[in-house]
């Protein structure tokens, strides 16, 4: 039962994403997204998938850490971006960025902070490397401000 509701809100939070995403709360978006719960339902009952959670994910004081500082990244990437537009500068690059993330869970979200950011975009975990797309080009890849992400991840999904 527990797994079922697992499954039920990791399914409801991904619907949520996806309204907040397209930005637009229209009835089509809300309906295209119940596919995230329904398909999470689907797969565990399917025995495709299981849902073994570690207890830190119930961690509320953990999450709001973790939405917090994505909330503050994207503003501060708005500004650095807009400026950058207005100034006509940037010096895009593909950096390689070292994670000790073992959970797949883990590395998504971290891949979902990343790409929601303005200005980055993840493209590859591949082993213990994330490769990020960037419109400004970091002197070191731990500039680009990811070890505290990081870590509130790795707290959360061990």
């Amino acid at each position: 039962m527990v797994q079922v509701l697992a499954a039920f809100a990791i399914g409801g939070l991904l619907w949520g994403l996806w309204i907040l995403l397209w930005r637009v709360p229209h009835w089509l978006v809300v309906a295209s997204g119940a596919i995230f719960p329904a398909g999470l339902l689907l797969l565990f009952h399917a025995k495709r998938i299981t849902l073994a959670l570690p207890p830190s994910v119930f961690r509320v004081d953990l999450w709001l850490a973790f939405l917090s500082l994505v909330v503050g990244r994207v503003i501060y990437a708005v500004v650095k971006t807009s400026w950058a537009v207005i100034l006509g500068r940037a010096s895009p690059a593909i950096v390689a960025v070292p994670t000790p993330l073992r959970s797949e869970m883990g590395q998504l979200l971290l891949l979902w902070a990343i790409t929601i950011t303005p200005g980055t975009i993840a493209l590859l975990v591949e082993g213990e490397t994330v490769y990020v797309h960037c419109l400004h080009r970091p002197g070191d890849p731990q500039d680009l401000g990811l070890s505290r992400l990081i870590g509130l991840l790795e707290r959360l999904w061990g």
